[in-house]
């Protein structure tokens, strides 16, 4: 059985990897946030919250506003935002069909399984579950500049 659950994780994994690059090869809109349109892409050393309750969400998703693109949305501005709110990024089916906004206790209830939350997402994280650290992570995000 851990020899089942390893070949998962690590399917998981190739299944992120292949879908960033999928989704950072194709051609997005004009204009489209945080797009990079001039010159190469530049990693920062250290991205906006890398040091503190976003340092795990920095590694797919940028939190600053305008910040670059990654594997992941952009957090920027997420708490009450429309869920799949940008038109321009490949959301999965299962959250592009999700209705409403985000709150503070739905953002709570997917980051602790993203998967029951919503059944069918792409998001390949596990969940988090230390409360603490969720409700960390969603003031970080609700108190981002």
């Amino acid at each position: 059985m851990q020899r089942i659950g390893s070949y998962i994780a690590a399917s998981m994994v190739i299944m992120a990897v292949v879908t960033g690059v999928i989704w950072a090869i194709r051609v997005q809109p004009a204009g489209a946030p945080g797009l990079q349109t001039a010159g190469p892409y530049k990693f920062k050393a250290l991205p906006v919250g890398a040091d503190g309750p976003l340092r795990e969400c920095v590694v797919c998703h940028s939190v600053e506003p305008g910040g670059p693109l990654r594997v992941g949305p952009p957090l920027h501005g997420i708490v009450g935002a429309r869920k799949a709110r940008a038109d321009w990024f490949g959301y999965s089916p299962a959250l592009r069909k999700a209705e409403g906004h985000w709150t503070e206790a739905d953002l709570d209830k997917f980051l602790t399984s993203p998967s029951k939350f919503l059944p069918g997402t792409s998001k390949t994280v596990i969940g988090i579950s230390d409360a603490k650290e969720r409700a960390d992570i969603i003031a970080a995000l609700k108190n981002a500049p």
